[in-house]
C-alpha cells in the first residue's frame, strides 16, 4: 500500500490492531482453558466418595424437609423445579477439615442471604442436617458439625489519612460516606472465602487502596469464638473456627492521623 514499515505497524495501523486483537483473543482463550481445567479438577475432587471435599460437596446438596432415596446418598427430585430445589438447599457455605491426627472430620456449615451475609443454621435445621450427614457418612468416620455464630474480631488500626479527602473521624469530605474505612473492613471480611485464610497483610492492602488512606498499620488484631470471652491475638494469619468473621463497632478502634 506504499506505506513504510513504521507506518504499517504504528499504534493506529490496521495491521497492528489486527495483531493485537488476535493476540488478546489467544490470551483470553488460554485463561479460559486454564480456569476450565481448575473447575474440572475441583469437580472431580469434590465427587470422589469419602474424601473431605466430598463431604463438603454433599453438605451443600442437603435438602431441608426432604428424605433421601432409601439406602442411597441422594434425593429423588422428580417433579421439583430448580427453584424449589434451590430453596431446600439451605446450606450455602460448607467446608470439611480433618483434625491434625485425622481422628475427626469437622464439617463447617452456614446459611446466608442474597447479600453475602452468613448465618448459622437454626436448631431445627441443624438437627435435620446432622441426620442427613449420619445417613451418608462412611462407617468408622467420626464427624463433628460446626455450626457457630461468626468468630468475633477485635481490631486496633492506625489510619494515616489525606486531609484533603477525609476528616479526623474518617468521614469523606465530599459526603459520599461517613464510614468508608469501617465499610471496607466489613466488606473484606464478608468477601473472604468460607473457611478461607484471613491475613493482616491482606486487610492492610485493602485499606490502603481506599481513597484518602495513605498508610494503614494494624496495632492489634485478635479473634474469639464460641463461649470464649478472651481474644487471642492473630499472628499474621488465621482461619476462623466458624469459617467466617464479624467485627462489631465496640471491637473496632480506628486511630485517624493526618498525613500532611
Amino acid at each position: 500500500d506504499g506505506l513504510t514499515f513504521d507506518d504499517q505497524f504504528s499504534v493506529v495501523s490496521l495491521e497492528n490492531i489486527i495483531f493485537s486483537n488476535v493476540a488478546s483473543s489467544f490470551f483470553v482463550m488460554q485463561e479460559l482453558f486454564e480456569q476450565f481445567k481448575k473447575d474440572i479438577s475441583l469437580s472431580i475432587n469434590e465427587q470422589m466418595p469419602g474424601t473431605a471435599n466430598w463431604y463438603a460437596y454433599k453438605a451443600m446438596l442437603f435438602q431441608y424437609g426432604k428424605d433421601l432415596v432409601p439406602e442411597k446418598d441422594y434425593y429423588d427430585n422428580t417433579g421439583l423445579t430448580d427453584e424449589q430445589i434451590a430453596a431446600m438447599r439451605i446450606v450455602k457455605y460448607a467446608a470439611a477439615v480433618e483434625s491434625k491426627d485425622r481422628s475427626i472430620l469437622y464439617i463447617k456449615v452456614a446459611t446466608g442471604d442474597n447479600n453475602g451475609n452468613r448465618y448459622p443454621l437454626s436448631s431445627i435445621q441443624l438437627t435435620a442436617f446432622k441426620q442427613y450427614i449420619s445417613d451418608i457418612q462412611y462407617a468408622g468416620v467420626r464427624i463433628q458439625v460446626i455450626n457457630d455464630t461468626p468468630d468475633d474480631m477485635r481490631l486496633n488500626i492506625d489510619i494515616y489519612y489525606d486531609p484533603l479527602v477525609l476528616n479526623e473521624l474518617g468521614e469523606r469530605l465530599d459526603g459520599l460516606s461517613n464510614t468508608p474505612i469501617q465499610d471496607t473492613i466489613r466488606e473484606h471480611l464478608k468477601n473472604l472465602p468460607f473457611n478461607g485464610i484471613y491475613s493482616n497483610q491482606g486487610l492492610v492492602d485493602v485499606l490502603q487502596a481506599v481513597d484518602g488512606i495513605h498508610i494503614a498499620e494494624i496495632k492489634y488484631a485478635g479473634s474469639r469464638y464460641g463461649a470464649y470471652s478472651q481474644f487471642t491475638e492473630i499472628d499474621a494469619r488465621e482461619v476462623a473456627h466458624a469459617g467466617y468473621y464479624q467485627v462489631i463497632d465496640a471491637n473496632l478502634t480506628l486511630n485517624f492521623i493526618p498525613d500532611e
